[in-house]
């Protein structure tokens, strides 16, 4: 009797290991870094990430390495693929250095899977690159 409850006990522990293999990648989304390098001038003061595809609810990643602008700042905020707004009215001011996670409804009110990106103004010339992601981990 305490060999068949041993062998279940092991049986039912690798069961789970596997699960948590299986279903743990799922779970952590599109979360690998993408580089970024967007370029501002007063006449043409908006750019944006690479789009990419969102898969989980969590905050978009950002992380701005370097900013040559006069303020050091660029305004960010959470975009679609084609620039329509799911930010919810989230705007964050990003500095040389700053990591962002930026507020977003994309899977709620788009689902899992859609494309999306950040959006990004200044009006100054100059350029600013970081890295991010679609979703956080």
């Amino acid at each position: 009797m305490l060999h068949k409850k041993f062998i279940v006990l092991i049986a039912s522990i690798l069961m789970t290991i596997g699960v948590v293999t299986i279903v743990s990648p799922v779970l952590a989304g599109n979360t690998s870094q993408t580089y970024w390098h967007n370029v501002y001038r007063i006449w043409s003061p908006y750019d944006h990430t690479p789009a990419r595809r969102k898969e989980t609810k969590s905050a978009y990643y950002n992380k701005t390495n370097h900013i040559k602008i006069s303020g050091n700042y660029i305004v960010i905020w959470a975009a679609l693929y084609d620039g329509r707004d799911v930010s919810g009215g989230h705007r964050y001011k990003s500095y040389k250095g700053q990591v962002t996670n930026l507020w977003n409804n994309a899977v709620e009110r788009y689902k899992k899977g859609v494309q999306v990106r950040i959006d990004s103004k200044r009006v100054a010339n100059g350029w600013a690159d970081g890295v991010w992601s679609p979703d956080t981990k």
